[in-house]
């Protein structure tokens, strides 16, 4: 029974053209319908939301857990009156000064990090064309 209404919320998501929150909500209710639904009715309740918003939630949840969350960091901060993440961060440190001065290291040194690797591959690149130019076919 599992594996037919698998294959029903397959069927439904390539019927759609488009792999989005209602086709990854529709196959993981088919796979663990009860769980499917204790979610929702956690985030219902938890974050007051009607039943149409949580599926959405949580249909956005599956499509890309990682952009998700960062999606919902930055809803957070900015509903917080922050311009970006690193004020955030700093506002609520302990230690703002001490949380300010790691963030421009942190960025500082991967900057330069950045700036190496394309020099060092910029340069492997030209000196790789200079030992083999490129000679057309025929010549």
């Amino acid at each position: 029974m599992k594996v037919i209404k698998l294959l029903l919320a397959l069927v439904v998501a390539s019927n759609a053209l488009v792999f989005g929150p209602k086709q990854a909500l529709a196959i993981e209710r088919a796979k663990n319908g009860k769980a499917v639904e204790a979610t929702i009715q956690g985030l219902m309740k938890q974050k007051k939301l009607t039943r149409e918003q949580a599926e959405e939630r949580y249909g956005n949840y599956l499509v890309n857990p990682n952009e998700f969350a960062l999606q919902a960091a930055e809803e957070t901060w900015k509903a917080q009156g922050y311009k970006n993440w690193e004020e955030a961060a700093i506002a609520r440190s302990a230690d703002p000064e001490a949380t300010k001065a790691r963030i421009e290291e942190f960025t500082a040194k991967n900057r330069m990090r950045g700036i190496a690797i394309m020099t060092v591959g910029s340069a492997a690149l030209l000196w790789y064309s200079s030992q083999n130019p490129y000679i057309p076919p025929g010549h």
